[in-house]
């Protein structure tokens, strides 16, 4: 008889089972050993590998007084010919310019050119040209001075405008955008901690534009033409600066994960 005895089914059967059982047993979670000699198995926390994602957005603003001023103008004439209208309109403008001539401090500039035909009282039919001139500077009195001037010559004021120069502006959006990055980090931190979660760091951070109280100019400050131009020629017109606003809004994504559990 041979030594070697064939397995029976019931054999292969029970081996098959320890086989099972010996991969459930290696394919289970780590075992936390108790004192006893046991051991008690653990299930991991359930994975959270994105965080969570709070999206706001915060706003600083930096003040300056203004420190230049504009004054818009406007010149009409009328006629009977488009001719003799355009030539009445450009010596107009032509007196104008020689009264700005030689200010360095000023800048003038000559804008829109119309000419066209309008109806009137009764009906009555005349041709109309205009053409506005804008000035612009930082010496308050030198540009009220000569807005006095042009007024004498028939120019009238359609408004005045006080804003910023470039300079001090970009002075004052840095102040700002600096002041809105640093709320930035602490309002992330802040919001974490009232949510019951920790600051991972900060993701697409952007920094937008003025809000709506940075607006360089201010609504205009003078009154309608005719207005203007009713006023006395011994007194010229006055414009006060006022405070200037500049507002910087930053938006950012702050990514936040669950606090970790204190240790046993």
């Amino acid at each position: 008889m041979s030594p070697r005895h064939p397995l029976n089914r019931l054999s292969l059967t029970a081996l098959a089972t320890g086989c099972l059982l010996g991969g459930a047993i290696l394919a289970a979670s780590p075992a936390r050993a108790v004192p006893d000699g046991g051991a008690v198995v653990t299930a991991p926390p359930p994975p959270h590998p994105h965080g969570t994602l709070l999206s706001f957005s915060v706003s600083d603003e930096a003040q300056a007084k203004a420190d230049t001023l504009s004054i818009h103008f406007s010149a009409k004439t009328e006629g009977t010919s488009p001719t003799t209208t355009q030539q009445q309109l450009n010596q107009l403008i032509s007196s104008a310019m020689a009264v700005l001539k030689d200010q360095p401090d000023v800048k003038s500039t000559a804008d829109s050119y119309s000419v066209g035909e309008e109806y009137g009282p009764h009906n009555k039919k005349s041709w109309v040209a205009r053409q506005s001139l804008t000035l612009s500077g930082q010496n308050r009195d030198a540009l009220l001075a000569l807005a006095e001037k042009l007024q004498k010559l028939g120019l009238g004021i359609d408004d005045m405008q006080w804003t910023l120069n470039p300079e001090t502006r970009e002075k004052l959006e840095q102040q700002a955008r600096l002041g809105a990055l640093k709320k930035l980090r602490q309002q992330a931190e802040e919001d974490a901690t009232a949510l019951g979660q920790t600051l991972l760091g900060l993701e697409r951070v952007h920094i937008g534009g003025r809000g709506p109280d940075g607006d360089f100019g201010p609504p205009p400050l003078g009154a309608s033409p005719m207005m203007m131009m009713a006023r006395s020629a011994s007194a010229p017109p006055e414009s006060t600066a006022d405070m200037q606003t500049v507002r910087v809004t930053v938006s950012a994504q702050a990514r936040l994960a669950d606090r970790e559990p204190p240790s046993p």
